[in-house]
């Protein structure tokens, strides 16, 4: 196993290639713990990545875990429930502000005219409230957050207590973690509640250089879908097509932020319309200053000990084209383009 623990995030593994994944990171023979909370009542239904695996797995079954801690504790899981239905209403009301502002921009798009400077700063004002919004919600939902966790102290609550403990002393035994996808809320929800986050890594101390440094890994963790979400700073809910979801990006909430400086797009060229550069400029610029990860089928993109973007991962550019990343050129302020990510959909392995 490699000495340096790293986390990798996938593309969508409707057709399973994390056996090659295993291999490529050296970690054949380890046992890992599964974190399938995502999947909710299906939790349980993991043969198959078990099997890609090798077999030597622990499931923390956390959806399970949950509902019997709602059992054990009837107010705390009322007092969860009100938690969620404010979070819900709070979520519909910012979307449906966003939607506005979306269509605002389309509309002063597609004008014509008559002075080039106007149009843009126009653009940039609505682009500046949505990125406004965003911030705000972000904010508004911590402030839930912190107050359930105040007011109702779960840590202090013996049915969690016990919980916690369980979960720590399984995830303890095992040498790396997979995270899957499915319901990226229900999944961070069962994350915090677990208290899962001091058990996958530890705060690095601050330095001059990088007075906010991403926590130290205690094991390697392979993610992908919600799972690579809800490891990032920042989980970013996205889908054009408007017939089955806002048709415009959303954020969610804070993740775990065990990474730095980016933003987990799950099956992007699939959800997203890619090849609409202004439509890709307004997420990236919404995103900034934390890059848009692209991972598509096939991708498998292993971040640096700093839990960063690593060179040769396909990104959205701040004008709304992907290219490869380029660490050093980005550092020193400018953008390294790679013809062939924008010519192909193909995802190829980058590392750190």
């Amino acid at each position: 196993m490699p000495a340096e623990p790293r986390i990798t995030l996938l593309g969508p593994q409707r057709e399973p290639h994390l056996a090659d994944v295993v291999r490529s990171l050296e970690l054949e023979g380890c046992r890992f713990a599964t974190i399938t909370a995502g999947w909710q009542d299906r939790e349980g239904e993991d043969e198959v990545l078990n099997a890609e695996l090798g077999g030597n797995t622990v499931n923390l079954r956390l959806w399970r875990l949950l509902q019997q801690l709602w059992e054990a504790d009837p107010e705390l899981e009322a007092a969860d429930r009100r938690r969620r239905q404010v979070l819900t209403e709070m979520q519909e009301l910012y979307v449906l502000g966003l939607q506005k502002a979306a269509e605002a921009l389309r509309e002063i798009r597609a004008r014509e005219s008559r002075d080039e400077r106007v149009m843009q700063m126009a653009s940039d004002d609505i682009l500046a409230i949505m990125r406004d919004m965003d911030d705000r919600h972000r904010k508004r939902v911590e402030e839930v957050h912190l107050e359930f966790y105040a007011t109702h102290e779960p840590e202090h609550r013996p049915a969690v207590v016990e919980a916690r403990f369980l979960v720590g002393r399984r995830i303890a035994d095992c040498d790396a973690v997979v995270i899957p996808g499915g319901h990226v809320g229900v999944l961070l929800g069962s994350l915090h509640i677990a208290n899962l986050a001091p058990a996958l890594a530890a705060p690095t101390p601050e330095t001059a250089d990088d007075p906010d440094p991403a926590p130290t890994l205690y094991r390697p963790i392979i993610a992908w879908g919600a799972g690579a979400m809800a490891l990032t700073e920042r989980v970013v809910l996205f889908y054009d097509d408007a017939v089955v979801a806002p048709g415009v990006s959303e954020v969610l909430m804070d993740g775990l932020a065990l990474t730095r400086g980016l933003v987990a797009l799950p099956n992007a060229t699939a959800r997203l319309e890619v090849k609409d550069r202004r439509r890709m400029a307004v997420l990236a610029q919404r995103c900034d200053p934390r890059l848009p990860l692209l991972l598509d089928p096939g991708a498998q993109v292993t971040l640096t000990a700093g839990g960063e973007v690593p060179t040769g991962a396909r990104v959205v550019d701040h004008d709304g084209t992907i290219v490869r990343h380029d660490r050093e050129a980005r550092a020193a302020g400018k953008v390294g383009h790679d013809p062939r990510a924008e010519e192909s959909g193909e995802a190829r392995e980058a590392t750190g």
